[in-house]
């Protein structure tokens, strides 16, 4: 090959697919400056490559030599020698390649590296000969791939394969829901492209020689078919399945705290149980029945492995289906029947087929768990509380006298001997859980009484046990009293009947360390409130909030009694907490509000007794809010699968296109189709619930009988000129949230059918209507008309409740021509919403380039402040948005101005160390 040799290393496949595929690597080699060997096109006979194959073409300098001696990420050594790559090898002559050209690349960040073509590949492995199959087995859809394209020399079978699936799709635009005629439909899909396959006279005869070929080929042919249909063939399974995954989600997520011990797992299968997990929670990325089923092995694989002191764990039947149990338990996806319905009715090519099918095994141990699960035997840990007194480190031997001392306690709840028993506050959650109310309650009010006597005399007590102390030096004395049992310290006192102070203040020490009342709290800050709420124990609950039991009393969770009864579905108990003064939106440690909890374990009895309690008491509840995760009730329902739950939560004002912190929507958390429809179809309510006080109805009955005057007082100033018009106004209101959300799926089309424009009539390249006027300034009739069909009836401006129009959720998702219509349409290209941002703030925020140009075009300010002080050229700092940036410097900002926290836009830069920004701010700073 000549040194003139030259090609467009970008559209090299090798170099693509390292880009593409596997970014992290090529990101850590350009950050660590290592070289990218890329073979020439046409070298290659496969377009499949793994990452050990490009491993073998990235060189790491040495230290020593680092322009002639490299190693590769395969630990092969390489020397460089006037453009010849000399590669050692274990076995035969050393491999050399030469270098054809090198070509220089820099980043966005301009980070420079380096890029060599070479003659012939660094691996041998990757020009393997077309005469011999390249896998015993297929393990992924890229070696399925890869088996069609060798043995074919060329991808027109895979073509023909792609081919046949489109025809298939526009034949079936709408597949059909019913699981046995979608089955017969993709089964004679497969039969039609295993046929074009073995059409090939290459695949022809290699399957003619070899069985194994053949069943190869046919598991290439359904796992790439497969692969092509994934994403609407899945969707359609999951939306047959959607009454069998939510009912089965309901059970799992109320199974959430069981534990490995409440399982009878065995112990040494213990350590390897969530890195079987982590693999198992995968299955959902794959999308053929091949690497699904391959999934389920490997994580078998990972759990029947050597142990540290390498003796092999041997798992019969009864130690595969607890452990199977419990990781589908906790792996945390939502579509479990699906994934068994879609392995175990769409693998058609049956490879393997008998007596020891291994794949037809692991489905039917998969079906076993499912049907296990969902008829009830597992209804969680026999104590919901357990993992609260158990330790960790606790040794077998205390475990065993745990267990014994609960047994023999459940025993003397069953017999009443509740005179013989220690009262402790172990002892009270037992009798709660077992909901002997009298027992109790008779226990609690005793203590009760002792604690009021003893606050009585506590004075007095506090101050002879001080003068003891000082008097005496016995405070090693009162330690050994703090450590005594019961009779040892009652051997210490005058005579059993003493009643002096000394012997009052041993006796009260030793009620108050072992006599419960409605406050106490365990080592974990449970109280009996919260143990009655675990238990769903509601006239319990009841007796114990007479007593005074503290109803926003909070564990070490941060978790109130609410949270319980609302997480475990116990309606009843959840009434009483909530007529009882209960937070009804008290977050807990991971900021989960009791709506959250309901709806995450699919209690629509709960989340109803929320909603309607909120609404009938005039109270405020916080549809849309989120916890730690970003999520809100309805993302948890819809990734559940919870239709009638999301259809309540729509109904009273959640927001489906609330993003998460993965920026991700309720209809992305969505599953199946049904649940799509629900999200789709339901009219979200704009509105809160408004926190209305008996002054507020005193003042507000003489203008309305009804809340919607206090809604409206509740709009946004721009919008106040409809005040006194509220029918008209909750039309517009309902007409902008149908606006926003047709701009947030990007249908401009939409939007502008809601905004009453003629979208056909626009002319995105002149701002203009098609037809052309009789001149420029003509004002004929005819003219007015044509040049006023396009313009909406509807106010352009007007706002939802947190200030947002039209233009802004334009700019935001980035719809240049929809923001041209807006402002041809007079829409405020400097409107704010209730942060102050304008539409160019949004632009700068989620780097919408293109609009950031047409905003500033058409008048937009570009100093613009919001409430907290941020410029667009703060927010495009602080989000590192190059592209925003370099725009906005382009019209000249004040880069002087400071925010809220006294910073400009470079301090923000230099703070979040977005250097490239740095770099650009400085460079225009210093030609100011």
């Amino acid at each position: 090959m000549e040194g003139a040799y030259d090609e467009i290393i970008s559209d090299n496949p090798f170099f693509r697919d390292l880009k593409n595929e596997y970014t992290n690597l090529f990101q850590h080699c350009i950050t660590q400056s290592w070289i990218i060997c890329v073979p020439r096109v046409g070298i290659l006979n496969t377009r499949v490559f793994t990452v050990e194959d490009f491993c073998a073409h990235i060189l790491v300098p040495s230290d020593e030599l680092p322009e002639t001696h490299y190693s590769t990420l395969t630990e092969k050594q390489v020397t460089v020698t006037n453009k010849v790559i000399t590669l050692e090898v274990t076995k035969g002559l050393p491999l050399q390649s030469h270098i054809l050209f090198e070509e220089t690349f820099y980043t966005e960040d301009f980070i420079k590296y380096k890029v060599w073509c070479i003659e012939s590949a660094l691996e041998p492995s990757t020009t393997t000969s077309d005469n011999v199959v390249t896998k015993d087995c297929l393990l992924s859809i890229n070696d399925c791939i890869d088996l069609l394209w060798t043995q074919a020399a060329g991808r027109h079978v895979l073509d023909q394969i792609e081919q046949n699936v489109q025809i298939f799709l526009k034949k079936h635009s709408c597949l059909p829901i019913a699981i046995s005629t979608l089955r017969e439909a993709i089964s004679e899909l497969y039969t039609l492209c295993l046929q074009t396959t073995l059409q090939n006279r290459r695949l022809r005869e290699k399957s003619k020689a070899s069985k194994h070929i053949l069943d190869n080929i046919k598991l290439a042919v359904e796992s790439y078919m497969q692969h092509l249909l994934f994403e609407s063939l899945f969707k359609t399974i999951c939306t047959s399945c959607a009454y069998e995954d939510s009912h089965l989600n309901k059970k799992i997520r109320n199974m959430s705290d069981i534990q490995l011990r409440d399982l009878d797992i065995k112990k040494e299968l213990y350590h390897a149980v969530p890195k079987a997990k982590q693999i198992l929670s995968k299955i959902d990325t794959y999308s053929s029945v091949l690497e699904k089923i391959l999934c389920l092995k490997q994580a078998l694989n990972a759990i029947n492995k050597n142990d540290n002191s390498y003796n092999v764990v041997l798992l019969t039947a009864d130690d595969l289906l607890p452990v199977f149990v419990f990781l589908l338990i906790k792996s945390g996806l939502p579509n479990w029947y699906s994934q068994l319905t879609y392995m175990k009715e769409f693998r058609f090519s049956c490879v393997g087929k008998g007596d020891s099918d291994e794949s037809a095994f692991l489905i039917t141990t998969l079906e076993a768990v499912i049907e296990h699960i969902q008829s009830g035997a597992l209804a969680g840990p026999p104590d919901p509380e357990s993992h609260y007194y158990y330790d960790s480190n606790l040794t077998e031997e205390n475990l065993q006298s745990n267990t014994q001392r609960r047994s023999s306690l459940t025993e003397s709840i069953s017999t009443s001997e509740t005179n013989s028993r220690e009262e402790t506050l172990e002892y009270v959650f037992e009798l709660i859980k077992a909901n002997h109310t009298e027992q109790v309650q008779a226990i609690l009010e005793k203590n009760q009484k002792h604690l009021k006597s003893i606050q009585q005399n506590e004075k007095s007590i506090l101050k002879f046990a001080l003068e003891e102390s000082l008097n005496n030096n016995n405070d090693d004395d009162d330690d050994d009293d703090d450590d005594s049992t019961e009779s040892e310290i009652y051997q210490k006192l005058c005579h059993p009947l003493c009643n002096c102070k000394k012997c009052w203040c041993k006796i009260s020490k030793n009620l108050l360390k072992t006599s419960p009342t409605v406050t106490s709290r365990d080592s974990h800050g449970l109280t009996p409130l919260h143990v009655a709420c675990i238990h769903g124990k509601a006239a319990i609950v009841e007796i114990l909030l007479d007593m005074g039991a503290d109803v926003n009393a909070t564990d070490l969770n941060e978790s109130i009694p609410l949270h319980y009864a609302a997480s475990r579905g116990h309606q009843n108990a959840l009434l009483l907490l909530l007529h009882s003064g209960a937070d009804i939106n008290k977050p807990n440690i991971d900021k989960n509000t009791p709506l959250h909890l309901a709806v995450n374990n699919g209690h629509m009895n709960c989340v109803k007794a929320l909603i309607y309690f909120a609404e009938h008491s005039r109270k405020r509840i916080i549809v849309n809010c989120t916890n730690e995760s970003g999520n809100t009730p309805l993302h948890l329902a819809a990734k559940w699968g919870y239709e009638g739950i999301a259809r309540l939560l729509i109904e009273n004002g959640a927001e489906p296109s609330r993003l998460n912190k993965h920026n991700k929507t309720a209809f992305d958390c969505a599953h199946n189709l049904k649940i799509l429809q629900v999200l789709k179809s339901c009219t979200p309510n704009l509105y809160e619930y408004i926190h209305i006080t008996s002054s507020d109805i005193k003042t507000l009955s003489c203008k309305s009988d009804n809340l919607e005057y206090l809604k409206l007082e509740k709009l946004s100033v721009k919008n106040s000129d409809y005040v006194n018009n509220p029918t008209k106004t909750i039309e517009n209101l309902k007409r902008i949230e149908r606006i926003l959300q047709a701009i947030s799926y990007g249908d401009v089309k939409l939007a502008c059918f809601y905004l009453n424009i003629n979208y056909d009539t626009f002319n995105e390249n002149t701002n203009t209507v098609k037809e052309s006027l009789c001149h420029p300034l003509c004002e004929c009739q005819y003219c007015k008309r044509k040049s006023q069909s396009h313009v909406s009836d509807f106010d352009i401006n007007f706002s939802d409740t947190n200030g947002f129009t039209a233009l802004h959720y334009a700019a935001r998702f980035g719809l240049e021509e929809l923001c041209k219509i807006l402002i041809h349409n007079k829409a405020d290209v400097n409107c704010t919403n209730r942060k102050g941002q304008t539409p160019l703030h949004l632009a700068a925020i989620y780097n919408k380039t293109k609009v950031i140009s047409l905003l500033l075009d058409n008048g937009a300010n570009i100093n613009a402040i919001d409430v907290a002080g941020n410029t667009p050229l703060h927010n495009a700092s602080d989000m590192g948005n190059i592209g925003a940036t370099k725009e906005l410097i382009k019209y000249n900002p004040d880069i002087s101005l400071l925010n809220a926290s006294e910073r400009s836009a470079l301090d923000v830069a230099k703070k979040k160390v977005h250097l490239t920004i740095i770099d650009l701010i400085e460079k225009y700073s210093s030609k100011l």
